[in-house]
């Protein structure tokens, strides 16, 4: 009987084929012409061409290989008796409600579109809200007032950020750009940080809802408005994502509608 020989390569490259092999799809038609039998079952070009997606020409040697691994280890683990194994019927029933889902949602919640004239409405809310100057903040929030005081005394100790986080199981983050058309209308830490020099860090804790925050003014530069014609491509993205978002929550809030959910408080909580 004809075999197949497998080309010596590296076993870090066989398990990285392998790996990929097994995130491929295996049902195909017979009908798709054979690259390659292990001891008579085929492997299809079809199979190859789809482990190759997003994969260089020179790799498809290799995707082969990993192909016929697979195989190998699929009759082998069969004729060790796993294939009916409670990990592998779970698996099984697991991609069957993922695909009865995937179906389910493309045949009842097309994808959510956004017009030109949305994302230019935006856009212009946007630019309006930007003040002549851009902020980078490093902050440090506490759900107490005495906590951040203790904390910007280790600041002015000298520090990091980072380990004052630490110490006081405080929420460390670094803002993005952001600019204040208003400050005075827009909050006690957005006056802070209009008036502070760079490296500089609140005098005091800000209050900011029921939180007290501790700031630190990393950058500032003159605001930068990309033009429309920059901007239109990364908004609508953003704006599609945020409006699938809520109509799939919308569509999951319908059918909880129609439900018994016990305890009732459950996708509630789950979707606050």
């Amino acid at each position: 009987m004809q075999t197949v020989g497998i080309p010596r390569i590296t076993g870090w490259a066989i398990l990285a084929t392998v790996a990929a092999a097994l995130q491929a799809p295996a049902a195909l038609a017979a009908s798709d012409e054979v690259v390659a039998t292990v001891n008579g079952l085929a492997v299809h070009r079809a199979e190859l061409d789809e482990a190759m997606v997003g994969r260089p020409a020179s790799a498809r040697g290799e995707v082969l290989q990993g192909l016929i691994a697979r195989e190998l280890l699929r009759q082998a683990a069969e004729r060790d008796g796993l294939g009916n194994s409670q990990p592998v019927r779970a698996a099984m029933l697991k991609a069957k409600i993922d695909t009865e889902n995937r179906l389910y949602i493309a045949k009842h919640l097309p994808a959510q579109q956004v017009t030109d004239a949305d994302v230019r409405q935006r856009y212009d809310e946007i630019v309006g809200q930007l003040g002549p100057y851009q902020y980078q903040v490093s902050r440090l929030s506490f759900a107490d007032e005495p906590t951040a005081r203790f904390a910007l005394a280790l600041l002015a100790n000298g520090e990091s950020f980072a380990n004052v986080a630490a110490r006081t199981q405080a929420t460390d983050a670094q803002a993005g750009w952001v600019s204040f058309k208003n400050p005075s209308t827009e909050g006690p830490l957005a006056n802070a940080i209009t008036t502070m020099k760079v490296g500089e860090i609140t005098r005091v804790p800000v209050p900011v809802g029921d939180k007290f925050v501790v700031a630190r003014l990393d950058e500032r530069r003159d605001t930068v408005v990309p033009s429309f014609a920059d901007a239109q491509g990364a908004m609508r993205k953003a704006m599609e994502g945020q409006k699938n978002e809520n109509a799939f929550a919308a569509f999951i809030g319908q059918l909880a509608q129609k439900a018994v959910i016990r305890p009732a408080q459950i996708l509630r909580s789950a979707s606050k």
